[in-house]
């Protein structure tokens, strides 16, 4: 499925699309071709309901599911093959749509053809996933079931969602033209206000008064946009035909009149003598019927100066309360940040309160037991925070958000959460772990207040590995997780431009002294010209799932600098790193096994590295791999080799052609004993299981000869070089006069 241009392909861009369809896509994540081609020919067959069109993206693996992802953040439905690259990649999948990407919307459907590697029950009792199919179960008549009853969900989701978001708009608007009390200001905040619902750019407003005769001038009290200019003007003389034809039928039948491109609003206020309102706002948008709702619901509280409070308090409860509870929600506390002066932020400290294992307690005692149990964890934060005056709001299922100033010592209060809650619900005693994180606001001054919330989140999850009970977040936390987003972005970019470079550390050979080959190792310099470590940006590549892409890269750099090395006369191995997510990935030997005969280069010239505790935590899944690339002619390395948690029991086992000693036993070799005992140990083994074996971290003349004199062959450190660019390289082998015959 994959072509030169891109990781995934429209399973049906080769059809002429009709645009005036609206499109449902839904995207297929599959690593085995043919089942995938049989689903996507499958869903081509279907016929969505009328007005709407199927859109069918597909990928082959997590990470191209990531960039689909990444693209097309509404799509609507998901097929996701449980097993995939790893056993668990499609579960991992699901985490990261509904917890790290936060899309609540999409509908997610599990395939798997090993039904008993991860039972349905299981699944459902842990994800939140909407189906779990065996792929032998899937006829065509249950296919277009499961695609229609889903499209219907998301469809009635999305749209609550946008109704939703839309109240929140007309709320904002609302309150800002509330707190304005002459009709000058109150005026131009009502087409300020209409002008960001309708999303105007290019258009503006007019705000006259009227006193209800179609045939008299009206004055214009206030203009916005492009009317701005002509206040205290008469109306007839700066609108057009159509806009005064209108305005004047407004006045005549007093209503709201609505057309495509503009629309005039009639406000009739009794108790202003007589005189009553006409605004006429003209969009370079083409007026839908969402705003045109959203507009009308907006001039009921215009028209009656907000007396209506009950609708109002209506409007509140929607979009800062949430219902199901009637608790303050995070839109409430991203309001309360929001309306904070400088100072008052400076004042002010988030506290989250996180309860640990929830979504096992809601799947196993159900939605309204913890809605009780949210209940009681609620109050408990009220009674314990009570003297500090917080504001308190519900922001997920499972969290918490709590203000309160930086001057009270709240410390006793924290500890008491740190220990396990004791509730009982329905007769049933539940203990309960809060996890807590501090944040002050002046650790994040330049955030938006939704990034706050986001940000206090992200540190909460980025430390549950420790599963630390009290996390005090710093500016510091602030700086590392903000600077690991922005590499993360960069590095995306990097792999995609293919900047990342290659740097290469000379093998030594003990007995002569001369180069017996190199490692390659992965270099990443940032447009500002620093070097971002090799162990971070590997890392954020595994977080966000690019490792796969940037071994790719960098493979094929190596490829390149060795037959710009046998240019230059030197014809020697390179050795290169491969992760445990290579190596289990069935197409990876494939691959580089294409790429080798794509650069004419000798299987003989490489050296797959893998650390010792990779192949033995992945040994049944690796071993294979390694055995395959043996046969190719390739060799293979144990790096790190006596650091792992099984190195005796597995060495033989290993499938691999020689053992790299890690440099914690060469380090501080020349007083350290029990270090020269262990090098001894694995020569020892080395010699028996007849691998060879190289020596890192080699740094001064006593362990280069102590090294040589107990048999190893080759060593690799600063001793000798530094891992060199390939300008810097040729000009240090020029010291060894080696050339290709050597």
């Amino acid at each position: 499925m994959q072509d030169k241009e891109g990781l995934f392909v429209f399973a049906a861009e080769e059809e002429q699309a009709d645009t005036e369809l609206k499109a449902w896509k839904i995207l297929t994540v599959e690593d085995d071709l043919d089942y995938q081609n049989a689903l996507v020919n499958s869903l081509k067959e279907l016929k969505a309901k009328d007005g709407y069109k199927y859109e069918l993206l597909t990928a082959n693996s997590v990470p191209e599911a990531a960039l689909a992802l990444s693209m097309h953040p509404d799509i609507a439905l998901i097929f996701i093959d449980v097993v995939m690259e790893e056993d668990d990649s499609g579960l991992r999948l699901v985490n990261t749509i509904r917890e790290v990407i936060g899309n609540a919307e999409m509908r997610i459907v599990l395939l798997t053809g090993q039904p008993g590697f991860a039972p349905e029950s299981d699944i459902m009792k842990v994800l939140d996933i909407d189906e779990y199919w065996n792929k032998s179960d899937i006829s065509a008549e249950k296919l277009q079931s499961i695609v229609n009853s889903n499209m219907r969900t998301w469809e009635y989701i999305s749209q609550i969602k946008s109704a939703k978001q839309g109240l929140q708009l007309v709320l904002d608007a609302s309150r800002s033209i509330n707190g304005k009390h002459d009709m000058a200001s109150f005026s131009y905040a009502v087409l300020k206000e209409i002008s960001n619902i309708l999303k105007i750019t290019e258009g503006g407003g007019i705000f006259c008064s009227s006193n209800s005769n179609p045939s008299s001038e009206c004055l214009i009290l206030s203009t916005h946009g492009c009317f701005s200019g002509i206040k205290g003007q008469p109306v007839g003389t700066n609108l057009s035909a159509e806009m005064l034809q209108d305005s004047k039928q407004a006045i005549r039948e007093r209503r709201h009149i609505f057309s495509k491109h503009h629309s005039v609003f009639f406000f009739e206020t009794p108790d202003q003598q007589g005189a009553d309102y006409i605004t006429i706002v003209k969009s370079d948008n083409p007026i839908n019927e969402q705003n045109e709702y959203l507009l009308k619901v907006f001039s009921e509280n215009v028209s009656t100066g907000f007396a209506n409070i009950s609708l109002l308090n209506r409007l509140t409860e929607l979009a800062y309360t949430d219902v199901s509870l009637n608790l303050q929600n995070r839109n409430w506390l991203t309001r309360e940040i929001k309306n904070m002066n400088a100072h008052e932020r400076l004042k002010t400290r988030l506290v989250i309160f996180d309860i640990y294992q929830f979504d096992e307690k809601a799947f196993t005692f159900g939605n309204d037991f913890c809605n009780k149990l949210m209940k009681l964890v609620h109050q408990s934060i009220v009674d314990s925070f009570a003297k500090y005056e917080p504001r308190i709001a519900l922001i997920s299922n499972k969290t918490f958000g709590m203000l309160v100033s930086v001057d009270f010592d709240i410390s006793d209060a924290i500890s008491y959460f740190q220990n396990k809650q004791k509730f009982e619900i329905e007769q049933v005693k539940q203990y309960i772990d809060v996890r807590i994180l501090e944040l002050k606001l002046s650790a994040a001054l330049n955030l938006t207040p939704e990034k706050v919330i986001s940000l206090a989140e992200s540190s909460l999850n980025y430390t549950v590995a420790n599963q630390a009970k009290y996390i005090q977040h710093t500016e510091e936390k602030t700086d590392q997780i903000t600077r690991r987003y922005e590499l993360m972005a960069e590095l995306r970019t990097a792999i995609g431009n293919k900047s990342l470079e290659v740097a290469l550390q000379p093998k030594i050979s003990l007995s002569t002294l001369k180069p017996a080959g190199f490692e390659a190792l992965a270099r990443w310099q940032r447009a500002d010209g620093s070097f971002v470590p090799p162990d971070e940006f590997i890392e954020l590549a595994e977080t966000a799932g690019l490792i796969n892409e940037l071994d790719h890269v960098i493979f094929e750099k190596i490829l390149e600098t060795i037959n710009q090395l046998k240019e230059q006369g030197c014809n020697l191995p390179v050795a290169f790193n491969a992760s445990s997510y290579d190596l289990v990935e069935p197409s990876y030997f494939e691959q580089i096994k294409t790429k080798i005969e794509e650069y004419s280069i000798l299987p003989s010239m490489l050296e797959l590295e893998v650390t010792e505790t990779q192949a033995i935590s992945n040994y049944s899944l690796i071993k294979e791999a390694l055995e395959r690339f043996i046969a190719l002619g390739m060799k293979v390395s144990i790096d790190d080799f006596g650091t792992g948690y099984s190195s005796l029991a597995h060495i033989n086992e290993i499938p691999s052609t020689s053992i790299k000693i890690d440099r914690y036993f060469v380090s501080d070799l020349e007083f350290n004993d029990n270090n020269q005992y262990m090098i001894k140990m694995i020569l020892s083994l080395a010699k028996q299981f007849d691998f060879s074996v190289i020596a890192e971290g080699v740094e001064n003349e006593f362990e280069a000869q102590w090294l040589q004199q107990q048999g190893c062959e080759t060593a690799q450190g600063y001793y000798f070089a530094k891992p060199l660019f390939f300008k810097d390289l040729i000009v240090w082998l020029k010291q060894f006069e080696v050339s290709a015959n050597e």
